[in-house]
């Protein structure tokens, strides 16, 4: 059992976008030129399609976004260490997990606007998306309730013997959530194959997790559940990478789950540049050689067409009817719905 300690280890990631030289070989062995430079073209597709769905929300033209802006790498990263044939379990904020699996961008713009288009009928919450043809499950907007989901089924494949693992994404106040504790105890016992990822967003207020718990952090509650636990930067994207990967590892191999308590802190535009993980991932593809202004410059252009031709066409799309209500939750329409239905 690894008892993760109460400060995060040295990222791989300098704030500067340079590599500590002494995890420089780690860090080439987990990122190559051309996953880097995905990982980085995906952090500015969702910083994009955030701060639209942002100014969408407040003019009143889509019901909520929760933005999950500073925290591209962590939900990138975390999403590019698992494998296709894994589950991944978002929560409000990881809508980018889903669009790294493949959900095109039409797609979730009809699902964040509600459409005839959506995938779910209009009948979801516009936040998070689903995508099963990528195995990205649906989940509610409660808190906490896709954590003892995202362990069922990993269980299941540990059952059948399938190289499968869960990824579920949660925030700090998910841990004080009842499905918190049932989901991870059953995980510990049943040593399902999950990586269970847990934002703390106190990270930058210098008093982290004071709000939710008393203990040091969160990962440190692994203990209590048998699992393994362990602490990342969520602003790394290397390091993210490198723990996610390495908890999916032990657990198809029947050595237990994690619970990844990954620091975060929300961007805000004010802040400095140095403290935006899309910066800093930017910086770090530039010192190897990868990324200069002419591609930063065609990046920004493709994705901002690319979003527009989006949010264009799930505009002109035309809502769900009232009917519609009634259709996809039921194999067999009861009758009282049936009588509800035809008395509209």
């Amino acid at each position: 059992m690894h008892t993760p300690a109460a400060s995060s280890p040295a990222p791989p990631l300098r704030e500067d976008g340079s590599v500590d030289p002494a995890v420089d070989r780690a860090c080439a062995d987990v990122l190559s030129d051309e996953l880097a430079v995905a990982l980085y073209e995906h952090m500015v597709l969702a910083r994009a399609v955030d701060e639209r769905l942002v100014a969408l929300q407040r003019e009143g033209a889509i019901a909520s976004h929760a933005s999950a802006a500073g925290q591209e790498a962590l939900i990138v990263g975390a999403a590019a260490a698992m494998q296709d044939a894994d589950w991944i379990f978002p929560s409000s904020r990881e809508f980018a997990a889903a669009l790294w699996r493949g959900m095109p961008l039409v797609a979730y713009a009809h699902h964040a606007f509600g459409t005839r288009g959506d995938a779910a009928h209009g009948q979801s919450a516009p936040d998070p998306p689903f995508w099963r043809a990528a195995r990205v499950a649906s989940a509610s907007p409660l808190v906490g309730t896709q954590i003892p989901h995202a362990v069922g089924v990993a269980w299941a494949a540990r059952i059948q013997k399938a190289d499968v693992a869960a990824l579920v994404f949660f925030g700090e106040g998910a841990t004080s959530s009842n499905d918190f504790h049932t989901g991870l105890n059953f995980a510990g016992v049943t040593r399902a194959p999950v990586v269970a990822v847990c934002r703390n967003d106190g990270w930058a207020t210098s008093t982290p997790s004071s709000r939710q718990t008393a203990s040091a952090g969160f990962a440190i509650k692994a203990l209590a559940y048998g699992l393994h636990g362990a602490r990342v930067d969520g602003g790394d994207v290397v390091a993210v990478l490198r723990v996610v990967r390495e908890a999916r590892a032990r657990a198809v191999a029947g050595e237990g789950g994690t619970l990844v308590e990954a620091m975060v802190s929300r961007q805000d535009p004010s802040e400095k540049a140095d403290t935006d993980p899309v910066a800093r991932t930017r910086r770090h593809l530039e010192g190897r050689g990868l990324w200069d202004p002419a591609r930063e410059e065609r990046l920004s252009g493709e994705v901002r067409a690319d979003l527009d031709r989006a949010v264009a066409g799930a505009m002109a799309e035309e809502k769900p009817s009232r009917d519609a209500l009634f259709d996809h939750v039921y194999a067999e329409l009861p009758w009282h719905l049936q009588e509800q239905r035809g008395s509209r």
